[in-house]
């Protein structure tokens, strides 16, 4: 696998901190009462929903937007919030319960912070009541974050017996959301309304929901006289335990959708025996014909479909397109994994149905997936045959929810290491991320003796495999980078010296205010010259191995790339270039690497000051090895290097001309430049004493270009000649510069350009030089820029001049 999830925390908290505190307009909920105006000290959930319908303070809640085009944001605190009657957003509402997260410590899927933690907040119907309703009006969208939605019921609504946690007559968003114990006669946790309504859901966790048709997922097939269009999307969330033996379905579909699973658990719901389906998706069902348009789609992709009970898993039949991608569809009991809806399969030629990787059970019988033989016929759907593969020698048990689990119950498959298993299946067409949010790979190791490639893993969810991968790195200016740390450091250490931070942030501000501490102290200490600086552990996936708890049990731990689970070995291997994947080249005794226990990183230098030839590498190998692993686990690959010349830096500057005066003033332009860039010079003990600046071939420093003339200054030096390379046809000077103007009259102040070579010919930036004339007074409109006299300019001196030859006349 190439990566595993990283974010830029950082700089979104800061991000975000920064926008709050400039306007925040987020409606934040201070009371777990369910009130409706009778408290203006306190905001509840409803009072929050009410002032964002009316865009003005009401009860004891804030205004928000002021525009109904805008939503408001709501927040919630941990805890649980117990609902008398449901809730009517009337206006499009984004309601976020307390960030799951902990910040004193890395998660343990990303390595980043914060560490994620169980969902801290919940809002219950408390069994009597439905909890959002948005099919009223408006109808609006309802965004929910981070919220646990439990004991929601539709069962007392007479008129509209639907949707047990939410009936949505909008745009519904759902993230890390679950739904637990709802019910309802249609859509146990969910049903959409109207033409107006679309699902959208990632993460989280259904269970417990129960309804006649659709335990979780009921919708109106009809509206406005038509076959109802929407749009649902689910991905990496856990249905488990919904339904009853009395359930028609779990997900029934009708209408027009279009529907895409991706990297779900779909186990251990129920539904009849004798007709109920888990995903009902045809026109046809055991209770007759539904409303369903041919323009249906449904998408199966990288999804641990088993364990269910029901007369069929899926119901299909020739109405609609079906693809099925990815997944394991099988060792699901009573009746089929797939049933066809309008009878034998088997020799249809137009099933809709396009199947590939996907583990099935293709003998007929119990858990059977009904297929048309044209599809599998010589294996060219690539399906894992399962018939005769117990689930215990695919499959570990569902694996309860934990942090290496994201919190939600799920399956891995075992790695056998045949071809008869789950694992690295050889392609790399499944979903790009697994349940947990975990990239899915795409890796070929370069040079270990026990790396083999990574591939997909057919199912929800991706073997974590300790993998090195080929990286390629390039000096960069270690100024710049210096520079960088600083100001890191500075926001957090301001951060946590403000008595108004959040504190939940502080332990994070904390580690990361000593790790730009040691970055600058270690980068100035130890750089070499044009260092590579390479974070083995930042672009690689960790191992995930199986320990035992303390009962027992076989759970998951992932070992976080860190110093503290691994030892990085290196070995410079020379200049050259990969090939069949292979280092092919030679050692050269001045390229070095090391791994560095102070900055954590591999650094790369060379003892002399040579680019890297054009078409050609430095390799060096390195190796990542799980500490205390037995057997030995480990991963080998390149880190491809590439040196390059940083070039110099020109800064602006301000000097200061006397008025009158005939005096050339001294002028150190080097002072204002550098070429630390490039890092240690010290560290070229193959190339001693090398000049920062240019010096031609005579040894004279020429480093300084001017990038145009004044006519009004008068610039000279102790030495001049050609610059280098392609600027040759430019004039560089060195030693002494001075500057002066040519007019004692002139009451002008000037900016020149000027531009510094290293010592390898490479030109810097452009650098302004503002001379400050001290008989141009603050703010003086008489200021000459970048040499552009003006005729103003010209018609002012001359009549300076003229006025004082009349006065000297007069005094004759």
């Amino acid at each position: 696998m190439k990566n595993y999830k990283k974010g830029l925390l950082a700089l979104a908290i800061l991000s975000t901190m920064s926008l709050m505190a400039a306007d925040d307009k987020t409606i934040y909920v201070n009371t777990f009462d369910d009130e409706d105006g009778t408290n203006p000290a306190k905001c509840s959930l409803r009072e929050a929903i009410k002032a964002a319908e009316l865009h003005q303070a009401y009860g004891g809640c804030s205004a928000g937007q002021i525009y109904s085009t805008v939503p408001n944001v709501i927040q919630l605190e941990a805890g649980e919030y117990k609902l008398s009657k449901e809730l009517r957003p009337n206006s499009d509402v984004i309601i976020n319960g307390r960030e799951p997260g902990d910040y004193s410590r890395p998660d343990v899927l990303t390595n980043n912070y914060p560490a994620t933690t169980k969902i801290k907040t919940s809002i219950s119907g408390q069994g009597v009541s439905r909890i959002f309703n948005t099919i009223y009006d408006n109808k609006p969208s309802l965004t929910l974050k981070n919220l646990l939605l439990k004991d929601g019921s539709s069962l007392s609504d007479t008129n509209n017996n639907v949707g047990g946690a939410i009936y949505a007559g909008g745009t519904t968003t759902l993230t890390n959301v679950s739904i637990l114990n709802s019910k309802a006669k249609n859509g146990g946790a969910i049903y959409l309304n109207d033409i107006n309504s679309s699902l959208t859901m990632s993460y989280g966790v259904f269970d417990g929901n129960t309804a006649d048709q659709g335990s979780v997922l009921g919708m109106t097939c009809l509206d406005n006289l038509d076959k109802t269009p929407r749009q649902i999307g689910i991905s990496g969330v856990s249905f488990i335990n919904n339904g009853s033996a009395e359930s028609l379905s779990t997900f029934n579909f009708c209408g027009k959708p279009t529907a895409s699973f991706t990297a779900n658990t779909i186990s251990n719901n129920t539904a009849s025996s004798t007709q109920g389906s888990i995903i009902q998706f045809s026109q046809i069902t055991p209770l007759g014909k539904v409303e369903f348009s041919n323009n249906s789609i449904i998408t199966l992709h990288s999804n641990t479909i088993v364990n269910n009970s029901a007369w069929t898993t899926l119901l299909y039949g020739s109405n609609g397109s079906k693809r099925i991608l990815h997944n394991i569809l099988a060792y699901n009991q009573n009746g089929k994994s797939c049933r066809y809806a309008d009878g034998d399969v088997s020799e249809v030629t137009n099933s809709g149905v396009v199947l590939a990787y996907n583990a099935l059970t293709l003998a007929a019988g119990n858990d059977q997936c009904e297929l048309a033989s044209s599809l599998t016929k010589e294996g060219k759907d690539k399906t894992v045959d399962v018939s005769n593969i117990s689930f215990s020698t695919l499959l570990y048990e569902r694996e309860e929810p934990s942090e290496s689990t994201g919190f939600m119950p799920m399956y891995f498959p075992k790695n056998l290491g045949t071809d008869k298993d789950l694992v690295d299946i050889g392609f790399v067409g499944c979903s790009q991320i697994d349940q947990r949010g975990v990239t899915r790979p795409v890796a070929e190791n370069s040079s270990g003796s026990v790396d083999t490639a990574n591939s997909c893993e057919i199912g929800s969810t991706e073997v974590l495999n300790l993998t090195a991968d080929n990286l390629s790195a390039t000096n960069s200016s270690v100024t710049k980078a210096l520079a960088s740390f600083q100001k890191e450091l500075d926001i957090y250490n301001k951060l946590i010296a403000d008595t108004t931070t959040n504190q939940d942030y502080i332990p994070y501000y904390k580690i990361q205010s000593e790790n730009y501490s040691n970055l600058l102290k270690y980068t100035k200490s130890d750089q070499k010259y044009r260092t590579i600086f390479f974070d083995p552990f930042d672009p690689n996936l960790p191992a995930e191995i199986i320990i035992q708890d303390a009962s027992g049990k076989a759970v998951r731990e992932v070992k976080h790339l860190s110093t503290d689970n691994y030892t990085v070995t290196v070995k410079a291997l020379g200049v050259g270039m990969l090939s069949n994947n292979k280092f092919d080249g030679k050692e050269d005794t001045r390229f070095h690497c090391e791994w560095n226990e102070n900055l954590k990183k591999v650094l790369l230098w060379r003892t002399d000051d040579a680019p890297t030839p054009t078409g050609e590498n430095e390799f060096c190998s390195y190796t990542l090895t799980l500490k205390n692993a037995d057997p030995v686990i480990s991963s080998t690959a390149y880190i491809v290097g590439s040196f390059i010349n940083i070039p110099p830096t020109a800064a602006d500057a301000t000097l200061n001309i006397e008025a009158g005066s005939t005096k050339p003033l001294d002028v150190d332009l080097l002072k204002y430049a550098d070429d630390d860039g490039d890092g240690d010079s010290a560290a070229l003990t193959d190339k001693p004493n090398k000049p920062k600046f240019y010096v031609n071939s005579n040894g004279v420093e020429l480093p300084i270009r001017i990038s145009a003339n004044l006519d009004p200054v008068v610039i000279t030096s102790e030495q001049s000649g050609p610059c280098p390379g392609a600027d040759s046809k430019y004039t560089c000077y060195g030693g002494k510069v001075q500057v002066k103007l040519r007019s004692t009259l002139d009451p002008f102040s000037y900016k020149f350009k000027y531009y510094v070579y290293d010592a390898d010919g490479a030109a810097s930036n452009e650098g302004i030089i503002s001379l400050e004339n001290s008989g141009t007074a603050a703010n003086s409109p008489r200021v000459s820029g970048g040499g552009s006299f003006g005729w103003l300019s010209v018609m002012g001196l001359i009549g300076l001049a003229g006025y004082r030859r009349m006065k000297m006349n007069k005094k004759a």
